[in-house]
Parts: C-alpha cells; sequence; structure tokens
C-alpha cells in the first residue's frame, strides 16, 4: 500500500510538470539526526529542472542545525552550496551563451508556531540569508552560425534577503499524512528592504514510519532571479531520520 502511494505521488508530479514551458521538476533528499533534546542536524540535497523536464536548471547540497527552545519556538542556522546552470540567447544580438555559476549560501533563521483547533498549526519564520556568487568567464557563440563570437566576464555578485514565511499546516497522530500552504515574502535588504518577490506553496507530506516520510509541492513564483525561473515548480521529496 505503501509502496502504491509513492508511485501515485512521483507519476503525478512528473505528469504535472511536464506540460509548461515555465514548469520546473524538483527532487529534495534529505537525512535528520537528534543529537539531544531539542538539537539535531540535517543534511540536504537537492536537483531541479526547467521547462519541463528539458533543462537542469540547478542542484544543491547543504547542511543546517536546529535547536528547539521550547514547544513553539525554534531556531536553525545553515550552509548551502548551489551550482546553477544558465543558458540564454541573446537574439538581438544573435549570441547564445551558456555556464555554471557556482554559489555559496548561509543562512539564520527564528520560528514561532502556535496550535489552532481542527488540527492546525500556524507558524512565522523569519530568515536572513545571505548569498556569494562567484565570479565566471563566459564563453559565446553566435547562433547563426555556430561560430564563436567575444567571451564576457560576470563579475561576483552578493545578495541579502530577509525571507518571511507564513505556513498553515495540518496535522493528526492518528493520520500520516500532513498537508500545509504557506507564502513567503522576500526582501532585499540592499534596497532598504523592499519587497522582491513572492513565492506560494501548497504540499503535502506522507510519513512511511517513524524513520521514512515522502512528499510532493507545488509552488508558484512570481519573478525570476538569480536563483531559478518565476513561474511553476512541482517537486519530490524523501527524508529519513535516524
Amino acid at each position: 500500500m505503501k509502496k502504491r502511494i509513492l508511485s501515485l505521488l512521483l507519476l503525478s508530479a512528473c505528469v504535472c510538470g511536464a506540460w509548461a514551458d515555465d514548469t520546473g521538476m524538483g527532487l529534495e533528499l534529505s537525512a535528520e539526526k537528534k543529537i539531544t533534546k531539542g538539537f539535531s542536524a540535517e543534511v540536504e540535497g537537492e536537483f531541479r529542472t526547467q521547462d519541463g523536464v528539458s533543462d537542469r536548471e540547478r542542484w544543491s547540497l547543504g547542511a543546517g542545525l536546529e535547536y528547539k527552545w521550547n514547544k513553539w519556538l525554534k531556531s536553525d542556522v545553515g550552509y548551502t552550496f548551489i551550482h546553477r546552470h544558465y543558458t540564454e540567447a541573446v537574439k538581438t544580438k544573435n549570441i547564445h551563451k551558456e555556464y555554471d555559476s557556482p554559489r555559496h549560501r548561509a543562512y539564520v533563521s527564528l520560528s514561532g508556531s502556535w496550535k489552532l483547533p481542527a488540527h492546525l498549526e500556524l507558524s512565522l519564520r523569519e530568515r536572513y540569508q545571505y548569498t556569494y556568487e562567484t565570479e565566471q568567464f563566459v564563453e559565446r557563440y553566435s547562433i547563426a552560425t555556430g561560430e564563436r563570437a567575444s567571451d564576457k566576464v560576470v563579475g561576483d555578485e552578493s545578495e541579502h534577503l530577509l525571507r518571511s514565511r507564513l505556513m498553515l499546516k495540518w496535522s493528526r497522530k492518528k493520520s500520516a499524512w500532513a498537508p500545509y500552504a504557506h507564502i513567503e515574502m522576500l526582501n532585499d535588504l540592499q534596497d532598504g528592504l523592499s519587497l522582491d518577490q513572492m513565492r506560494y506553496t501548497v504540499g503535502t507530506d506522507y510519513k512511511l514510519n517513524k524513520q521514512n516520510s515522502v512528499g510532493v509541492a507545488y509552488r508558484y513564483k512570481d519573478k525570476s532571479d538569480k536563483d531559478d525561473a518565476k513561474g511553476h515548480l512541482f517537486s519530490v521529496k524523501y527524508s529519513y531520520k535516524f
């Protein structure tokens, strides 16, 4: 039964993610280890595509630490290495460029949660995020002839964001399902805390047993940035706790 549920989750995400050019697919894997009471560590990896499954967009590896102060307050800190792939055709100049961009990301966040009636939980997470993109030497080619065009240096760049996420989640001890929905605002700290973009996500986790769980999610993003393109993202994830 559990294998059938997992297969349906994977199939539904793949079918939904293949129908639009502005739709990407994501695969997430994570492992969490409880160290002491209230203190845990996590490692995670992710792979994303864009334009259905035709183009790879990025992969990442990260690690983090979380501390739960009490029933309603927790904090975490972490680091993620991101390998972003760019493919761009500049039609006005008849130039095509394709390159990989490594970047380093650090974050720290504080989360508060409140229990509501009907097995609902409301949570607010405030996260400071710093991203550094390294300088890259980019080869460019003519779209018409395929011949080498003038090369370009993409300079290094840093980004400081405040990410505010409000989430509503349903969970019950006797149920393996845990559906959720959240809205996230990304504010640019280098531009007077101005609103940079919005993200809207719905999804559900399914607990296979005490250690293993799977999930699917859909996210809509209203603006492209250095991380990924705007539009739709369907993701599948697997989590292991030990």
